[in-house]
């Protein structure tokens, strides 16, 4: 199933924004540490930043767009250091940010992480984007 099939569900929850252009998606892919997944690509593709409910912690998910995240993930010298092995690509609006694991994969595993506590704080939320992309618009059971 495409992003846009998954997220234009009438049960979804996910404000987008408009799509990213191809020049966009590419000055991303040939700033990018890693082989970013087709999936992600296909969510900018679909929606160039946004926000909604993620059925999983940290519970909300803000959408960066391309050019926030190739100036978080590739020019940032602070988060280049600091984290040289997770490349950002949201967060849940507050501390948390959400990121590709580049320590193990591909597939990348999805992490959140609170930059103040540093690398050794990240957690794994989803194996996958495709599994986290299937969490995106939707509550978590029991909210």
């Amino acid at each position: 199933m495409s992003v846009w099939d998954v997220l234009s569900q009438p049960k979804r929850d996910w404000q987008a924004n408009g799509p990213a252009s191809q020049d966009e998606i590419a000055l991303l892919e040939s700033r990018a540490r890693a082989v970013l997944p087709a999936e992600y690509l296909e969510l900018l593709r679909f929606s160039n930043g946004g926000e909604g409910p993620v059925a999983l912690p940290p519970l909300w998910f803000q959408l960066y767009a391309v050019k926030d995240c190739i100036e978080l993930c590739h020019t940032n010298q602070q988060v280049l250091e600091c984290f040289p092995t997770f490349m950002f690509f949201g967060s849940n609006g507050g501390l948390e940010s959400i990121a590709f694991d580049l320590r193990i994969g591909p597939p990348w595993p999805i992490v959140t992480i609170d930059q103040v506590a540093g690398p050794e704080s990240a957690k794994e939320i989803a194996p996958n984007m495709a599994a986290f992309i299937e969490a995106i618009g939707l509550e978590a059971e029991g909210d």
